[in-house]
């Protein structure tokens, strides 16, 4: 790491807030127009929209909070694979008590650079949930996480240059797609023709 970069906690650069649930049992508080993620829609992607959306009364009765475009999502609890994933907000959205909101997008920081970070670091920040039944994340831990911090600048720049080099795996892994596309349906096609008498 350059000597003129730090390594410093997310908690001593952004603030992190946890979500919640409105009440289910009131159905004033959900079907309104304001986005509502859930962890298991937090998969190292960017949100547009999502699958709930709650009201102002639902907002309002309830800890959570509508964050702006930009913020960065973090899965905290989850099944399978879905804790230590991250998302990046491209709508405003509310979110629920299993993701941190990290507010990347009220500093001079760059949302990109955050979330390869946590893409790169998936594995260690998994490890870093701990609990009896479901291993989890919690506010505390994720303000703890720490990150090589440089000027806004070099996040640009660094983010420029991984998507640069990132498009390239992108069209390989198309074209090795497509190749198992074809490659599948020439071999349904061979079976089908064994089981009409085809091939004999």
């Amino acid at each position: 790491m350059p000597k003129e970069w730090k390594k410093v906690r997310l908690g001593e650069v952004f603030e992190v807030q946890v979500g919640a649930t409105p009440s289910r049992r009131v159905p004033e508080y959900w079907n309104g127009n304001i986005n509502w993620v859930s962890s298991g829609e937090v998969h190292f992607n960017n949100i547009y929209s999502t699958r709930e959306q709650v009201t102002e009364d639902g907002i309002l009765h309830s800890s959570t909070n509508v964050h702006p475009i930009g913020t960065v999502m973090l899965a905290m609890i989850g099944e399978g694979k879905t804790r230590g994933q991250a998302a990046i907000l491209n709508t405003k959205a509310a979110h629920n008590q299993n993701t941190a909101a990290i507010l990347v997008s009220e500093t001079p920081c760059s949302s990109k650079y955050i979330y390869y970070f946590l893409l790169l670091n998936y594995e260690n920040t998994r490890r870093v949930g701990s609990g009896n039944n479901q291993k989890a994340l919690n506010k505390e831990r994720v303000r703890a996480l720490r990150f090589p911090f440089t000027s806004f600048k070099e996040q640009e720049e660094i983010v420029a240059e991984i998507e640069s080099r990132l498009s390239v795996f992108d069209s390989i892994e198309q074209t090795i797609d497509c190749t198992l596309s074809q490659a599948e349906a020439l071999r349904q096609s061979i079976l089908k023709q064994a089981f009409e008498g085809r091939l004999i």
